[in-house]
């Protein structure tokens, strides 16, 4: 179903020209979260001639980054070596990017948006959001003009296995950007011929909230389940009483869709099931966040579904309960972090 490249593609920024079919002129390229998603797409874009400035504050990430390269593994494989590494969002200054590609998780958005120097801010710096989830890109727009934000939905995933390190699971092209507002159409545009070039096909859209919530709806119906349990999706497709509850949720989750004006069709159902049994021993981030203490993606997954379906007026109680539970166990993990740390 996916390919591997036969050879190692190993590149620096000052050795690596634009892709010669694209004509892309090269460009100045924020990526802030260099995780499996970050990465990935900083890794390619680097690749293909861009001046990438990679921010992430885990330390010894960018250390090893800035010694040994960002290495892709799995699906494909490459070795970049970008110039410009930082460990915090304010060692940017008032460098002014073309676009800045938002690449944590929604429960930092407040904290990144915080942290980016208003030279940026109102500067002609397009930002993309590239997270899980429903209604990320409205955080980011209450700080940033709407017609200056793009939201994207991301098809390809993969797994930190080390500092500098990434192993690419798969991608499902293609990936997804959109605008908030026509003001934002052309430079959606522009971003997502930058990214199809680099190697991660993109496909801009006027209707990016159909693609939100198609792959929010995929992802908390197994999302969720992980979180509460610690089974990987195989495990939870196998075991019949996990199996009905995935059910369950997916049920809800594409009758709240539904009155939001979003149907998908007699088929999707099965999509998705084949999609969770294809998937093998993934785990989904929602249980890794949960078992390293960290905060999760639930108030835009799980629960903003509960929310939405609330709206409507719409039955939501399985939505509602695990994100309920899932919202107790990061507060306890968070606090159990807090007191092992000593604060």
């Amino acid at each position: 179903m996916v390919s591997v490249f036969d050879t190692l593609r190993e590149v620096s920024l000052a050795g690596c020209p634009p892709d010669e079919e694209s004509k892309m002129e090269p460009k100045k390229l924020a990526v802030i979260g260099v995780g499996p998603v970050g990465g990935i797409l900083a890794a390619h874009l680097c690749v293909h001639g861009h001046a990438v400035y990679l921010v992430d504050a885990w330390k010894e990430h960018i250390k090893h980054i800035r010694a040994h390269g960002l290495r892709i593994t799995g699906r494909e494989e490459m070795l970049a070596h970008p110039a410009h590494l930082y460990d915090s969002i304010e060692a940017l200054g008032e460098i002014v990017p073309d676009f800045v590609f938002i690449c944590t998780k929604g429960c930092n958005l407040d904290s990144v948006l915080s942290e980016i120097s208003d030279g940026i801010k109102q500067s002609k710096a397009v930002f993309l959001c590239f997270q899980n989830g429903i209604d990320t890109e409205q955080v980011v727009a209450k700080h940033i003009q709407s017609s200056r934000v793009l939201r994207a939905v991301v098809s390809y995933a993969g797994v930190l296995t080390g500092p500098g390190e990434i192993r690419e699971s798969f991608f499902s092209a293609p990936n997804y950007l959109g605008w908030l507002d026509e003001g934002g159409a052309e430079s959606c545009k522009e971003a997502a011929a930058l990214i199809s070039a680099s190697g991660l096909e993109t496909e801009a859209t006027g209707e990016i909230g159909r693609y939100v919530w198609r792959k929010t709806i995929l992802n908390t119906c197994t999302m969720a389940i992980a979180a509460v349990t610690g089974m990987n999706i195989q495990e939870m497709v196998q075991f019949p009483a996990t199996a009905q509850l995935i059910e369950l949720l997916l049920q809800e989750s594409i009758a709240v869709a539904a009155v939001h004006g979003f149907d998908y069709g007699p088929g999707f159902v099965e999509m998705v099931r084949d999609f969770n049994q294809h998937a093998g021993p993934h785990r989904p981030s929602m249980l890794v966040d949960l078992e390293n203490r960290r905060k999760t993606e639930n108030a835009f997954l799980v629960r903003r579904i509960a929310e939405y379906a609330e709206q409507k007026g719409v039955p939501a109680p399985v939505h509602r309960t695990m994100a309920n539970i899932i919202e107790a166990l990061e507060m306890r993990g968070l606090e159990i972090g807090r007191s092992r740390r000593g604060e």
